[in-house]
């Protein structure tokens, strides 16, 4: 079982942070702590709601204690650390006076008067002998459980944002809400979660351009020209598992290289020489680069690696396809990668004497793929090849009916009677196999419908999960269940042709529900001070407000804003006012466009978080620019406005 450590312990996230003066104005706190048999120093780092730090120190005197006092608002998390060693969890609030005994043998501090502090312990200390992975879903599931309540985006960073992928952070991230997202670790887990986003799969890897053993600058992106899949494999001599691993990379290399399979190796070294001896060692046969940094290097940032062997699989085009693949799981992925082989599928259909029978194949990203061929006394064959599992659909001649099934490259088929379709056997299938025991073992349950639910969310990766919510649970569902089900799906279940059409159905029930309410969803954005900026709260005082959707990237959109300022200038007088919200992930890039564009004369928001930006999901967009014209109460007076529209809707009212 794996160790549990007690002590707060801060993860370093790949943020860029730094301490720097922070005033606030309220009844002050004090921390009267005790450090048994201990001298040295003590430094609290206090975690401020803006994302920046505050940094002090204090020396332990000759009975061990030490004092802080300082100012708070609010309630803020903050490290305090003695002697650059043992670390400690701590909540600065106000009107408080904490008593905190250290006992730097115990992994545990002593807490009084510091209600926030000894409730932060209650939770997050482990039960008796508790599993690590019961521990950490124990946590997961208070932070469902607490969306509201600031120890959540605390509890997501310290202990379990490291173990996530993009979309599971992204997720959880989504569930946060009122005070909760206005502290300092909900701001740096939404800079996690745009950095994670650029190395999630299906985006293009960062570019590495680094020199090999001969000192030769070896590009990546040059690097993968003639080949269909490179592994960046993430490495070191002095990384005992990395060596462990090699001999299974070695087979794999010598098996699909000749099918275009490479491998780009990144150690992590600091000494040239062993880099090469491991090298040579262990007969690494395929290029390896290096800038000697070990963890100071920039690709270690890039590509957020904090432990090795890591790795990433890319395509011809540098778009990321798997990650982290180890052992078993690498050799099995270039199987499924290289190893292709094909279907079959051979029909008999009794009562059915001739005609044309079509084959669709449903694909990822709502894909169709047709093939025709003739029946005759009820048979029929197709042979071909699909990258992954798919859904298959038979239509049989002259509207005689359709079977549907999950398929990938096996031998199947497919036997019954044309006046009984819905009892046709599927032979051969795995997939249609498998979906059918899930089907079947819900079916048995008092509550069928309930049984399914709890299926898809429990499996959110599933390929059965769209077709289920798709085909069986969606007339059923609330717009909110569908919503909360559908934005659940992730990995292999993103894959299939339902998803495409689930996300295509949901862009349309946010469509429909505004246009059943006309009225603008609220939101609340930081402006380019970092002040939170609700769009209700904006739209009182004006008796007309555009919202302009943006980016600086996009020409369009910079044209816009000229024709906005000009509107801005002739109307304000009139109680006319414009908001913009920027779909930028770069404050530098978002601001200056608001200074080059004379648009700072109004308010301007961001969440930096591009297509994944709140309002985006709030209002699904689909590009850029876009606008709203909305009256002082929130109703949308227009959508998607020329400047002549707007002008006629002012004049008019």
């Amino acid at each position: 079982m794996k160790k549990i450590f007690l002590a707060v312990v801060f993860m370093l996230l790949g943020f860029t942070m730094f301490a720097q003066q922070y005033v606030m104005t309220s009844d002050g706190y004090t921390i009267n702590g005790q450090v048994k048999k201990s001298t040295g120093y003590v430094t609290l780092r206090t975690y401020l709601p803006d994302g920046n730090e505050l940094l002090d120190s204090v020396l332990i005197d000759k009975k061990g204690k030490f004092v802080f006092r300082g100012y708070a608002t609010e309630p803020m998390p903050a490290l305090l650390t003695v002697n650059g060693k043992k670390r400690y969890r701590v909540y600065v609030e106000p009107k408080i006076s904490m008593e905190l005994t250290i006992d730097p043998k115990k992994d545990l501090p002593e807490v009084k008067n510091a209600p926030q502090t000894q409730r932060w312990y209650s939770i997050v200390t482990p039960i008796g002998n508790e599993d690590y992975d019961v521990y950490l879903s124990r946590l997961e599931n208070w932070t469902v459980s607490n969306p509201e309540d600031i120890f959540s985006p605390d509890i997501m960073a310290t202990y379990l944002s490291h173990y996530w992928t993009y979309e599971d952070l992204s997720r959880h991230l989504n569930t946060l809400k009122a005070h909760a997202t206005q502290v300092y670790y909900y701001r740096h887990l939404r800079d996690r979660e745009a950095s994670l986003q650029k190395i999630s799969i299906g985006q293009k890897a960062p570019n590495i351009s680094l020199k090999d053993l001969n000192d030769k600058t070896v590009n990546l992106k040059s690097f993968l020209n003639g080949k269909k899949y490179v592994l960046i494999d993430f490495w070191a001599s002095w990384c005992t598992p990395c060596r462990e691993e090699m001999p299974i990379l070695l087979a794999n290399y010598q098996n699909y290289k000749s099918k275009g399979f490479d491998i780009y190796g990144v150690s992590l070294d600091k000494n040239k020489k062993s880099w090469q001896k491991a090298v040579e060692n262990d007969g690494i046969e395929w290029t390896t680069v290096s800038d000697l940094k070990m963890w100071q290097s920039p690709t270690v940032s890039d590509y957020m690696i904090k432990s090795i062997p890591d790795n990433v699989l890319v395509d011809a085009s540098g778009k990321i396809v798997a990650k982290n693949l180890r052992g078993d799981s690498l050799t099995a992925k270039l199987k499924e990668l290289f190893d292709v082989e094909s279907y079959r599928i051979t029909g008999n259909i009794d009562g059915v004497k001739e005609g044309v029978v079509k084959l669709t194949l449903l694909k990822e990203g709502g894909e169709k793929e047709t093939f025709v061929e003739r029946i005759n006394n009820g048979t029929f064959v197709f042979a071909g090849e699909v990258e992954r599992v798919c859904m298959g659909m038979i239509d049989l001649p002259i509207r005689d009916g359709i079977i549907s099934f999950f398929m990938g490259n096996e031998n199947i088929t497919i036997k019954g009677s044309k006046k009984d379709l819905d009892n046709v056997r599927i032979e051969g299938s795995s997939s249609q196999t498998l979906f059918t025991n899930i089907a079947n073992k819900c079916n048995r349950e008092k509550n069928p419908m309930q049984a399914l639910m709890n299926w898809v969310m429990d499996n959110p990766t599933s390929i059965y999960s769209p077709f289920i919510i798709s085909n069986y649970l969606y007339p059923y569902m609330s717009e909110a269940d569908r919503e909360n089900a559908i934005r659940s799906l992730k990995g292999d279940a993103t894959t299939m042709f339902q998803y495409s059409l689930l996300m295509q159905q949901l862009g349309e029930q946010v469509a429909n529900t505004d246009q059943q309410t006309n009225k603008a969803k609220d939101f609340t954005l930081e402006d380019t001070k970092g002040d939170l900026v609700s769009l209700y709260n904006y739209i009182k005082a004006n008796k007309y407000t555009l919202v302009s959707f943006w980016a600086s990237w996009d020409n369009n959109s910079r044209t816009k804003n000229i024709e906005y300022l000009k509107l801005y200038k002739q109307y304000k007088a009139n109680k006319f006012n414009i908001i913009s919200v920027s779909l930028d992930d770069s404050k530098y890039a978002w601001t200056s466009a608001i200074e080059a564009d004379g648009i700072g004369k109004w308010t301007n928001v961001s969440d930096l978080n591009r297509w994944n930006s709140a309002v985006v999901k709030l209002y699904n967009l689909k590009s850029l620019p876009y606008n709203m014209l909305l009256d002082n109460q929130g109703n949308i007076l227009g959508k998607n406005l020329s400047l002549d529209e707007i002008i006629q809707i002012i004049k008019k009212k």
